[in-house]
């Protein structure tokens, strides 16, 4: 930094401040990316090669309902992780928003930043769709090869749904607190 004036030291310390949230940010981002494509892709991939070959599925068909089980855990453990991801996200832009402000960048990644397609469909929503699915999935497998296999269908639904459900009240319980704190 420089021996100047106070206002510009001043000034420069925030421009490092807001390139080391840019990069917090931009890497919480890549990594949550990647997680929501891997994920699917991994359990639908796992699952195809199990159950495409009689004798693979003979085989497996006594493991499936832990593996399931073992899948669903693993999954919500990931879930729970998004809700933090979000959260985390959700205090760099606001803190990104305050630096832009006050460094005078009108065009940055946070004052800019688009309110989703349709104004809700964002990364939280797609995160809020992609984990309930997946645990709706190990439920599935966790259940159809065991004495409630019946309602394996029923059960992989409701998780679905109620998974969606936790994910949307969060997430608009999340966005509406940051709606709050910009105006105080």
């Amino acid at each position: 930094m420089s021996n100047g004036n106070p206002g510009t030291q001043r000034t420069e310390s925030l421009r490092i401040v807001y390139r080391e949230l840019c990069s917090s940010y931009r890497a919480i981002d890549d990594f949550r990316t990647k997680l929501l494509g891997f994920l699917p892709l991994a359990t639908g991939t796992g699952l195809f090669f199990l159950v495409t070959d009689k004798a693979k599925l003979d085989v497996a068909r006594t493991y499936l309902g832990p593996i399931g089980v073992f899948g669903f855990v693993i999954t919500l453990g990931l879930f729970f992780y998004e809700f933090y991801g979000i959260k985390k996200c959700g205090a760099l832009i606001s803190a990104g928003r305050v630096l832009e402000r006050e460094l005078h960048i009108g065009d940055g990644q946070f004052l800019q930043r688009p309110h989703g397609v349709l104004g809700f469909i964002n990364e939280p929503f797609a995160a809020g769709v992609i984990y309930p699915a997946v645990l709706g999935a190990w439920t599935f497998v966790a259940l159809t090869f065991s004495q409630y296999e019946g309602a394996a269908q029923r059960w992989a639904i409701g998780v679905f749904i109620v998974g969606f459900a936790v994910s949307l009240s969060y997430i608009l319980k999340d966005k509406l607190k940051r709606k709050k704190n910009q105006r105080t």
